[in-house]
């Protein structure tokens, strides 16, 4: 569909490089529209603890896109009641003209309309409101099953992976295998994280360069700047690629779980590439104008109804009671159309900056502590020089830190593990956040404690802090 929009379209393409984060002036603007700045990240106005009472809670929650909405409902009941209170009074006195009687049995009508018009309102907000959820929920699941997918393929590469090439250019044979898995754990997570961009109409290649996903000036960097496309695609093809040249040319897969590893490989790269793809469609396929349209029109007239019908049977208290009824009507029809339509373009969606973070953690876990033989093996390669590559998770993991010491209340200040679980993938980041959080964790507990000891010059005090943020980050990991 992208290449036939920018194919068909006359006026001039976009321009050479990386695209910026502004919204793009070129004809790519009817393929993508660059609408957000990178993964949206921990919202903290949007979270909150189970079982506290929202009751008082404003950020977040659709008063916000509701209030102007009630307050005119209230307002228009107000004067209402002012033109209602004589008319019900010379009713009663039986002293009211052609023009009063006609608008006293426009008041009573309207309050037989609205008992009408509640059926028909409360069937199709209701079946909206279940189509849009079920399609919110939807997305997360195909989110889910992306980085599923990607965990399953990252144990393949695990355990299967072992065999040592041959030396080549002067790289020992175990240099050149654990170089091997990393780049095959690099591609699953640039892949993902293409995935994820995609789904917020953003891509940000300096984003995943900071991160060491992609390498600047590359060849995969180069052609990812000329796609027309997201280009997880690519990647995941790359994955297959180079997985393939590892397991024949290399030999680094036993031969007698050659063709069921290269198997699983394959159908864990088509099922990323589905879950991806279908996540574009829900995302580029609206519901059909015809019934949004229908629903507004119809929510709209009910809360304009809504202070006529009320007056007659509640005179002065309606005034209170119709912005709640409008409150509730008109609240889950904007619930409908903003906030559950693309968890990806709104702030309250899907943290998923979380959910790759929690993904590449445990993926780089797997790969560095399986077999369990490589841990000792790995450290001494490390402690010697011979094998140093950084971390993919670090460059997460200090964004989560950054956001960890920044000038925030205790406890609106999110953890690395608090967002990890917050995300739903703790049971699987666990192993990766203890593995990977620890060394960032203990160098935040050296500097806490080498300031403590500058402040305080080995008083006890000094001590009882340094022991205290010490003991701190250990706790946090459990």
């Amino acid at each position: 569909a992208w290449a036939r929009l920018l194919n068909s379209s006359p006026t001039r393409p976009c321009p050479p490089g990386p695209l910026p984060l502004r919204a793009c002036t070129c004809t790519c603007e009817a393929a993508m529209v660059y609408t957000r700045i990178t993964q949206p990240g921990q919202r903290r106005e949007y979270s909150y603890k189970p079982g506290e009472t929202l009751l008082f809670r404003l950020s977040g929650t659709v008063i916000p896109a509701v209030w102007h909405m009630s307050l005119l409902t209230c307002v228009v009941t107000f004067f209402a009641c002012v033109i209602y209170e004589p008319l019900r009074q010379g009713s009663k006195d039986q002293a009211l003209g052609q023009r009063e009687k006609l608008l006293l049995n426009l008041f009573r009508d309207m309050e037989k309309v609205m008992q009408y018009f509640t059926g028909f309102v409360t069937f199709i907000l209701g079946f909206f409101n279940s189509i849009v959820f079920n399609r919110w929920w939807h997305m997360r699941e195909l989110i889910g099953n992306i980085v599923e997918a990607g965990q399953n393929t990252a144990m393949h590469i695990a355990v299967f992976f072992v065999k040592e090439p041959p030396a080549r250019d002067g790289v020992d044979g175990d240099v050149q295998l654990q170089r091997s898995r990393r780049e095959l754990i690099r591609l699953l997570a640039l892949g993902q994280a293409l995935a994820l961009q995609a789904c917020h109409r953003v891509r940000d290649h300096t984003w995943l360069i900071n991160r060491g996903l992609l390498v600047r000036d590359s060849e995969e960097h180069m052609v990812l700047q000329n796609l027309a496309s997201p280009g997880y695609n690519e990647v995941f093809c790359w994955y297959v690629a180079k997985a393939y040249k590892f397991m024949g040319e290399d030999g680094m897969v036993d031969e007698k779980v050659f063709s069921s590893v290269l198997y699983s490989q394959r159908w864990s790269m088509l099922s990323s590439s589905n879950h991806s793809e279908d996540l574009m469609m829900h995302l580029n396929q609206q519901i059909p104008v015809a019934y949004t349209h229908l629903l507004e029109l119809m929510t709209k007239l009910y809360v304009l109804i809504t202070p006529l019908a009320l007056v007659p049977s509640l005179l002065w208290v309606a005034i209170p009671v119709a912005p709640l009824v409008t409150l509730f009507f008109y609240g889950f029809f904007r619930l409908g159309t903003t906030m559950l339509m693309d968890p990806f373009q709104k702030d309250s969606g899907f943290d998923t900056e979380a959910l790759l973070m929690a993904s590449i953690l445990n993926m780089e876990s797997l790969e560095r502590n399986v077999p369990l033989s490589w841990v000792a093996r790995r450290r001494r390669l490390e402690e010697q020089g011979v094998y140093q590559e950084k971390s993919l998770s670090a460059g997460f993991l200090a964004d989560a830190d950054a956001m960890v010491h920044m000038k925030t209340p205790p406890l609106k200040t999110p953890t690395v593990l608090a967002r990890l679980m917050s995300s739903g993938m703790s049971g699987v980041a666990s192993t990766g956040a203890g593995a990977s959080a620890s060394a960032s964790a203990g160098a935040r507990a050296d500097t806490s404690v080498a300031g403590s000891e500058t402040k305080e010059e080995g008083g006890a005090d000094g001590r009882e802090e340094g022991l205290r943020a010490r003991r701190k980050p250990d706790l946090v990991c459990t």
